[in-house]
């Protein structure tokens, strides 16, 4: 009990004082620093005022003062002393109490009064009745407006006493009270053992660390067997509540971001991983996950996908957070176990489901098959589109005027099939002339001759050059030499070109139609 002199002076002193927190926890800090006072608390001290710990009834006196006085308003205080069966109670009805500015004045009073008199050897009421003692601090915590946030220091020697019982503890009925401890403080109560026993107990048989064990989940029991001790131990209380309190908003964060993330899968190459839809929050930056599957089958050089059944697996997921390290760090002091359901677990074990899928199994990707399979569709349809084109069956008119000083003379010709030739020895014989043009049709696959025309082509077999005009703007296209050939028009489009030949004094303007 003496230890609680120890800290609550500090306490006070460090009321608004974070710089501890801020050195150990600096990202923390700026996550919760401006929520750390509202974060509500309820302290449960239950103290021993037996014969056996008179020594230390200033010490505590003071230092329950001086914490009372030192506590954020809205926090929650209750204190039971503990005597006999008949009087271990609350003092002064303190159970669960909101401090504000007059209730933290009555406490106080309360703190200073006769009913926190330590008792006296031979007084009637002497004893240590820990069963109530216990019950008094369910209930307390059972209370409907208390935090779920609850600090619960005992000072005592745990050491059980009744006039009914005497060293009996067996003669009460513990495993009753267990019940009683709900789920909403069973993952948010920090639970404090301070031993005072100078020289001992006096009979081991009647230590109720076990019993309690039972009932609040294990229990941190520090031994302080001097003052100097204590006043060590205690010192760093009110940074440890505030580091609970921080873990507690840390814990509610890691739970609601547990609540609202999105697992599924997805399919890279010839793995099946995990994905992670994060919920908008900086707790969480990113992860790193083993493959929920991993095809072990040698790939195919065809196009293939092996089928897998759908099942739940299990992987190990590595969520990355800045606060890692403090968060480390801030459950170790809190003494958090890792396999806790509400620890803030960054490396954990995720159950995925995952759908009947087919995984591609092929030394390709399935854009490279994709390519040829495009590729080889174009070649397909370009041969198609080759073998229906017909350029040489055309009706074709073809008129020649030959123009020179004796007048215009006009030479036809018909066809229903190409190749044909015009001018000298040709199919269609212009008398006089010494030259001869062959019109041919051409075909050609728009994927092989990309850059070449399907279509109708003029070649001139013999004679000086025909120049190539554009009927529409009388333009001259290109000139055509003898032995060389050229684009004329395309297939099923009407012909926009004339050629003009001339021989001396004589032109020869061939149209076709």
């Amino acid at each position: 009990m003496m230890a609680l002199l120890s800290v609550l002076p500090a306490a006070k002193a460090q009321d608004h004082d974070f710089s501890n927190m801020e050195k150990e926890y600096p990202l923390l800090m700026q996550r919760y620093g401006d929520r750390l006072e509202s974060r509500n608390a309820h302290y449960i001290f239950a103290i021993d005022i037996s014969s056996s710990m008179t020594q230390y009834e200033q010490v505590v006196r003071e230092s329950l003062k001086t914490f009372v006085n030192a506590i954020p308003e809205n926090d929650q205080v209750t204190i039971i002393v503990v005597c006999d069966e008949n009087n271990t109670n609350y003092l002064n009805s303190i159970k669960c109490i909101t401090i504000e500015p007059m209730v933290r004045r009555s406490i106080i009073d309360a703190i200073n009064s006769q009913q926190f008199k330590f008792l006296r050897r031979n007084d009637p009421h002497d004893g240590s009745d820990m069963f109530t003692m216990t019950s008094r601090v369910l209930e307390a915590m059972n209370v409907v407006s208390s935090s779920d946030l609850t600090f619960v220091y005992l000072l005592t020697d745990f050491e059980y006493w009744t006039h009914r019982n005497k060293f009996d503890k067996r003669a009460e009925d513990w495993a009753s009270l267990k019940p009683l401890l709900t789920e909403k403080h069973r993952g948010a109560m920090c639970k404090y053992g301070v031993e005072l026993a100078q020289k001992g107990v006096s009979h081991p048989e009647a230590v109720i660390k076990p019993e309690l064990d039972a009932i609040f989940g294990p229990i941190d029991y520090q031994p302080a067997s001097d003052a100097a001790i204590l006043k060590q131990w205690f010192g760093h209380i009110v940074d440890e509540i505030r580091a609970q309190k921080i873990n507690s908003m840390l814990k509610a964060d890691w739970q609601q971001w547990l609540a609202n993330r999105k697992l599924g899968i997805a399919i890279h190459d010839r793995r099946v991983e995990m994905t992670l839809q994060n919920p908008d929050t900086n707790l969480i930056s990113g992860f790193t996950a083993e493959a929920v599957y991993t095809v072990e089958k040698e790939p195919t050089w065809y196009p293939s996908f092996i089928q897998i059944d759908s099942a739940d697996v299990c992987i190990t997921a590595n969520y990355e957070s800045k606060y890692a390290e403090e968060i480390h760090k801030l459950q170790g002091l809190c003494k958090v176990n890792p396999k806790s359901e509400d620890a803030v677990n960054l490396s954990r074990r995720e159950t995925i489901t995952m759908p009947h899928i087919g995984v591609w199994n092929s030394t390709l990707p399935k854009w490279a098959w994709a390519l040829i399979i495009f590729v080889f569709v174009l070649i397909i349809i370009s041969l198609i589109w080759e073998a229906m084109q017909k350029p040489q069956k055309r009706m074709t008119s073809i008129q020649v005027k030959r123009k020179g000083s004796n007048g215009v003379d006009t030479f036809n010709g018909d066809t229903d099939f190409l190749p044909y030739t015009i001018g000298e020895g040709g199919d269609l014989s212009v008398p006089g002339a010494s030259w001869r043009l062959k019109i041919e049709p051409r075909r050609y696959n728009p994927i092989f001759n990309i850059f070449r025309k399907t279509g109708y082509y003029g070649t001139l077999e013999s004679g000086d050059f025909a120049d190539i005009i554009n009927e529409m703007t009388d333009y001259k296209i290109a000139t055509l030499q003898v032995g060389k050939t050229a684009f004329l028009f395309r297939y099923k489009r009407a012909p926009m070109v004339r050629l003009e030949i001339a021989e001396g004094i004589t032109t020869y303007v061939i149209t076709i139609s």
